[in-house]
């Protein structure tokens, strides 16, 4: 194990060192994602690092995935609750989304979600540039549709949470009903159990 740390941080050494666009994406995502365990707090961080707050139509695939999201939860838990809110920023050029939410089950579980939709991303980040932003390597990765992966921090920022990294064509029939496309940046925490 001591070997593999070893070989991950001196390639983390080694790797370009991300663009100031890239750095300015990640801190967007941060900013609120990092709080994602309260969801109140994601909110305010948001609010404070200037996201403006928007309707989920404020964009087509932004619509789709609120409420294709919400549809598909209350369909298998019609009892569930299900609530967020959602944001606009521009940073570095890209229109960025955010979407942060909350699942609560009738026996107490709960799960909540920040994520961060670039829809126009026309290729996804590599993994050095991800391991550099996050500071540690990934602890897993997951194919996705068309040769593309979503790349795994478990803890994320600090315990008790996850981050994700995916970037999607769009093209797969998921993708398509959810309006999932481009780079999905994500924190998730779970609790209740």
């Amino acid at each position: 194990m001591a070997i593999f740390t070893l070989l991950a941080a001196t390639a983390a050494a080694t790797a370009p060192l991300p663009s100031a666009e890239d750095k300015a994406l990640f801190a967007a995502f941060k900013a609120p994602c990092s709080q994602v365990r309260k969801l109140d707090r994601v909110a305010k961080a948001a609010r404070k690092a200037q996201w403006q707050e928007v309707a989920e139509d404020a964009h087509p695939n932004l619509a789709s995935l609120v409420r294709g999201g919400r549809e598909a939860l209350l369909k298998d838990e019609p009892d569930a609750k299900v609530y967020g809110t959602q944001f606009r920023k521009d940073v570095g050029g890209r229109t960025l989304w955010l979407v942060a939410s909350r699942y609560e089950d009738k026996s107490g579980y709960w799960g909540n979600g920040c994520r961060v939709y670039d829809f126009a991303a026309a290729a996804p980040l590599p993994l050095e540039t991800l391991v550099a932003l996050m500071g540690k390597p990934n602890t897993g990765t997951v194919p996705l549709p068309d040769g593309n992966a979503r790349h795994l921090w478990e803890p994320g920022w600090k315990s008790g949470h996850s981050v994700e990294v995916s970037y999607l064509t769009g093209t797969d029939p998921v993708s398509q009903k959810f309006g999932l496309k481009g780079l999905v940046l994500t924190a998730q925490a779970i609790g209740g159990f």
